[in-house]
């Protein structure tokens, strides 16, 4: 469609970001460039922004985003958005994201939470507009079903320090032996520069006497099998601001465990009744109760899980209309 932006998508598609501007562009029919170097200058153009994709640093993401709104009208998603529990990093990361915002005529955001974050640390000159992430059903099967022995908690995603694998192998290892056997399923494969984090994660389960298996990173095709294949599903990551792996987990049909938080109470507002939320004290009580009635980790027939493609697809060609409008 002529009168949408460009979306540029840099970076790999084994990238959630990037994977993620390409569906957005084909949902809502925009056309897509995976090189700056494609671009018409004074075109429209959207980046789906995260400092890692950006630029080799944070401070050559930072003038990748100003030169690209020196050359064009920009929009852009902002992802992975600062928070203090970034550590030292967090103020590097402030000027990074404050730069991507001065070079944009406009910002948008998939959670209410990190368009407050946003407001707060990187104190943007215009509103922004929130798009929740879509959950976008896997087909197949997804009725309650009991995954073969041993039984297994499992978490999704790259394997990093703060992801909630040591939170999850921690509760395992609470358990009453009365459960029986638990193994902790890690689905994916560490992520760039943490593996040394997951070779210590298998550790631990051996000293704990936790059965550790680790799928490496699941192929797309798989996916569906083997969030199905987890007898408790958890989300227990704990910066969270926006979240893939719970919708993810939602999409395959199931219910999981998920760290209170105020993204967590934000969505079980958006989708009621497809998550269960557990503090950090609770997770080793939630899990046991799950165990013991693995229905509850399965959404209940008739549940909304609406966003989906086509409400996102819909508020984003509403959004970029609005900025377009102001800008004429």
């Amino acid at each position: 469609m002529d009168d949408l932006p460009v979306t540029v998508a840099l970076g790999e598609e084994t990238h959630g970001v990037t994977r993620y501007a390409l569906e957005v562009a084909r949902w809502s029919g925009a056309p897509v460039a995976r090189r700056t170097a494609d671009l018409r200058p004074g075109s429209r153009v959207h980046l789906h922004v995260t400092d890692r994709v950006l630029g080799r640093s944070l401070e050559a993401a930072a003038l990748a985003a100003r030169e690209l709104g020196a050359r064009h009208h920009l929009t852009v998603t902002l992802h992975d958005v600062p928070q203090p529990t970034d550590g030292d990093a967090f103020d590097r990361r402030v000027e990074c994201y404050r730069a991507v915002l001065a070079a944009a005529a406009g910002w948008a955001v998939s959670s209410h939470h990190e368009r407050t974050l946003v407001e707060r640390w990187c104190h943007p000159r215009t509103p922004g507009q929130v798009v929740p992430l879509p959950v976008v059903p896997m087909g197949g099967v997804a009725a309650p079903v009991v995954p073969a022995a041993p039984s297994s908690v499992g978490v999704f995603g790259f394997v990093y320090p703060g992801k909630g694998h040591a939170e999850a192998l921690a509760a395992v290892a609470a358990l009453p032996a009365a459960l029986g056997a638990v193994e902790l399923r890690v689905l994916g494969a560490a992520a760039a520069g943490h593996a040394a984090d997951l070779e210590e994660l298998v550790r631990r389960g051996r000293d704990l006497g936790v059965p550790v298996r680790v799928t490496g990173r699941v192929p797309e095709h798989g996916v569906a099998a083997a969030l199905r294949d987890v007898t408790v599903p958890v989300v227990a990551h704990r910066n969270v601001s926006a979240s893939g792996s719970q919708n993810s987990w939602i999409a395959a049909g199931r219910r999981p465990l998920v760290r209170d938080g105020v993204y967590a109470r934000e969505m079980a507002d958006l989708r009621p009744g497809t998550t269960t939320l557990f503090t950090d004290a609770g997770l080793a009580s939630a899990v046991a109760a799950a165990l013991e009635e693995p229905a509850s980790t399965w959404l209940a027939p008739g549940v909304d899980v609406a966003p989906g493609p086509a409400e996102v697809a819909e508020a984003y060609r509403r959004w970029w209309r609005g900025v377009a409008e102001v800008a004429a």
